[in-house]
């Protein structure tokens, strides 16, 4: 017996690809009820893109900012809120170019993290 995804959706990758673009829940749903079903090029290139690109996000926005307080460098050289504001739009923009690669079906990596991605996490597939 064939095993399909539990909403019974003829998948070609496009549609994980591009529910993976949707934070924790679009990544979750991507990966657990269209691609652990009907493994593609497409969905696993863009789930690795997609992991990569959210771990770093919360990297900078979280992490690093809260290291920067922690040593006092905002307070002489930048204003957090600068910081928070240029790492938000970053985000914004690589997610972006990464959705409309996923909607148009494309294996175009994203800048800088898209190459470094299919590397790292080379597993999924």
């Amino acid at each position: 017996m064939e095993r399909t995804n539990p909403f019974g959706i003829q998948d070609d990758g496009k549609t994980a690809g591009l529910l993976s673009y949707f934070f924790v829940l679009g990544w979750s749903m991507a990966f657990f009820t269209f691609h652990k079903y009907e493994k593609t090029s497409l969905s696993s290139f863009h789930l690795r893109q997609t992991l990569l690109l959210y771990i770093t996000y919360l990297f900078f926005r979280y992490g690093l900012s809260f290291f920067l307080s922690a040593i006092g460098f905002p307070i002489f050289l930048l204003s957090m809120d600068y910081y928070i504001v240029l790492v938000n739009i970053t985000f914004i923009i690589l997610w972006i170019i990464g959705l409309n690669g996923a909607s148009k079906a494309e294996l175009k990596p994203i800048p800088v993290l898209g190459r470094v991605a299919q590397n790292i996490f080379s597993r999924i597939s």
